[in-house]
């Protein structure tokens, strides 16, 4: 009996020791922060207005009359990400994403909070300003030019993304002989 009880014994240590190295693997996993500004998942570093345009109709967000060039508005429903609703983006002559303004009035302290902890878990602590339990004024800067401000003190929120230095179509450098004729008569 003294064996069978040795034997078992052994067998239980083994089990408990493999789930303690199991437990320890997973909770010394490093996650993966991001080194560049996302917008709905697309890299916002020279993002043109066309390729944002079709990830937002993918997801069936339509933008709505605006009279002013350059800017889109679109709606992200009555609830939209947690409490954010409307999405502003600027672009420039180019048609390259300038700005993006995602704002909402957020009266759910959770969601605001909620709101935080998702951006600093997916780029890290900010480079500028403080996040206390989600809640706080912040950035993050990254290497290649963009940025993103993120307000939510008060129930007015905003998360604002930057590309600093968006893509411009330069000129070909060739004369249009025939547009310039044209303009002489």
């Amino acid at each position: 009996m003294s064996r069978k009880f040795t034997s078992v014994f052994a067998v239980l240590i083994l089990v408990l020791v493999g789930m303690t190295t199991v437990v320890n693997a997973k909770t010394t996993e490093i996650p993966q922060l991001s080194n560049i500004a996302e917008l709905f998942g697309l890299p916002l570093n020279d993002l043109s207005l066309s390729r944002l345009e079709k990830k937002l109709d993918s997801m069936g967000l339509h933008s709505y009359p605006s009279y002013k060039e350059g800017e889109e508005s679109y709606s992200l429903g009555p609830e939209g990400i947690l409490g954010v609703t409307n999405a502003t983006i600027f672009s420039n002559s180019s048609r390259y994403v300038q700005q993006a303004l995602l704002s909402g009035v957020v009266g759910s302290l959770e969601k605001r909070q909620a709101l935080g902890e998702l951006l600093q878990k997916k780029y890290g602590a900010p480079s500028e300003g403080y996040l206390n339990d989600g809640i706080g004024r912040s950035k993050w800067l990254f290497k290649d030019g963009t940025m993103i401000e993120f307000h939510n003190s008060t129930y007015d929120v905003y998360i604002m993304y930057v590309d600093e230095r968006p893509r411009v179509m330069g000129r070909s450098g060739q004369i249009d002989v025939e547009a310039l004729s044209r303009k002489k008569q």
